[in-house]
Formats: C-alpha cells, structure tokens, sequence
C-alpha cells in the first residue's frame, strides 16, 4: 500500500498528516517508510533529520546518483518507522530531469520496488504541478487530500477535484482518492462551520469523519524532531490517531 498526502495547494497540513499517519501505523505492527518528497524537507526535519545530515536523500535517486538501499534510514526514536529524506536539490528537478524519457514516472521506478519491503509507504507531497508532484499519483494507490476548513481551501479543493477526475480519465493517474481530511479545524473562526458543512455536503462519501483541530503542539513537535502523536497527547495527536483507525477501516472496505 503506497500512501500520498497529496493537494496541490500549500499549508493544508500535508507533512503534519503525512509524519503523522506513518507513525500511528507503526503502532498496528506495520513497517512503514516514509518519503519526503519537499524541498524544505519539513516531513525529515520531524523527524529529527538535520538539514545537513539529510544526504543521500531522494534528491540522489531520482539522478540515479544512488542506489535506494542507501538512501533509506531508519527513524531511531520510532519503531518500524524508516525515511527517505527530502533535499533542497528537489526543487530543481524538473531542469535536471529535463533530458529523461518520461521524467514523471522516474518517481514510481524508485518507490514501487521498495513496496514489498514494507506494509505501507507513505509520500508526503510536494505543493504545486512539478514533474515530481505529477509523479504522485502513478505511483500511489492511496490519496488522502488534506484540507483547510476555509474559503480559499475550499475553492481550491474543488478545482483539485476536478482536474484529479479528468487525470483518471486521462489515464495519467492510477491512485484512488481515500478520502478529504480537514484539518486545522477551529470552529472559533467565522464561517468555519459553514464551510466544513458545504465541503461535507459535497463530497458525502469522500469525507473522513475525523477532523484534525487547531494545535498548537503541532508547531511545537518539529522543532524536537518527535511527531506529534509521540510528542504529547494533544487534540491534534489523538485526532490523527483516529485518522489512521478510519483511514484503514475505509481501504479494508473498499477492498474487501
């Protein structure tokens, strides 16, 4: 089961939920592997990855400047958790890629050979349209889109919808949308409501039921390279471990 926290919009929590779900998973005995896709390498700066420590990285293997076997790193401080860090090199791969053959499935030829080494892989995705973020989906058999219970979010989301059913359609893309995760939810804030009840309206079934809540320890846990389901038992923490029950309750009906 490969696992993408994938919107193309920015800020709707894709690491947080990308971090976070690959470590509920491990707690049901899953081995799990976690790639950070990102620039930024926010997903292996939580889990304790320095940036300067962060090589060789994803970066290398997709230049074919290193085996995967090498890239891979075990996270010491969680149990059956393994990385493949991101790399600020990520951000000029569609230029260096510019030369290959089908650049955008470069990303499946790395990552699905690893799937029979693990019970899960998780991809936390870039934001945007890049060659790399188009790779996603031909190599993902699960999506789960987070989104911000706000305007812009919501707007974006449709559009996202949209374009994702016409890549289906297209045959550009093989993964299967799980579900929409709102996150960052605060029902202090005008209109949260009317938006989570019209993003709930609209895509009745492809809703997760779990919400992820405003947390402020959810900006704390990076900064100790611990994920936030480890770092405290927050809101935040015990919605994203409901997440991870519903999330495989949903793939194990869909399935059976």
């Amino acid at each position: 089961m490969i696992i993408a926290a994938y919107n193309p919009k920015g800020g709707v929590g894709k690491t947080t939920t990308a971090v976070n779900l690959a470590t509920a998973l491990t707690t049901t005995g899953r081995s799990v592997l976690l790639v950070d896709l990102e620039a930024d390498l926010n997903a292996s700066i939580s889990l304790g990855v320095r940036p300067s420590d962060a090589s060789p990285s994803m970066a290398e293997l997709l230049l074919h400047e290193k085996r995967p076997a090498l890239a891979v790193r075990r996270v010491p401080h969680v149990e059956r958790l393994s990385l493949i860090s991101g790399s600020p090199r990520l951000a000029n791969m569609d230029v260096l890629l510019r030369n290959v053959r089908q650049p955008e499935r470069r990303l499946a030829d790395i990552v699905r050979p690893l799937e029979a080494e693990y019970d899960a892989i998780v991809i936390d995705s870039p934001s945007g349209f890049s060659l790399l973020a188009l790779g996603v989906p031909m190599v993902a058999t699960e999506l789960v889109v987070p989104t911000r219970a706000d305007y812009l979010s919501l707007e974006s989301l449709a559009q996202f919808l949209r374009w994702y059913r016409d890549l289906r359609q297209s045959g550009q893309a093989t993964a299967a949308v799980s579900g929409v995760l709102l996150t960052m939810v605060d029902y202090r804030r005008h209109a949260t409501r009317e938006i989570v009840d019209i993003i709930r309206v609209h895509n009745r079934r492809g809703v997760y039921r779990t919400e992820i809540p405003e947390d402020p320890r959810a900006g704390e846990a990076p900064s100790h390279g611990i994920p936030l389901v480890r770092y405290a038992r927050s809101r935040g923490a015990l919605a994203y471990e409901r997440f991870a029950e519903e999330f495989l309750r949903r793939v194990r009906r869909r399935r059976a």
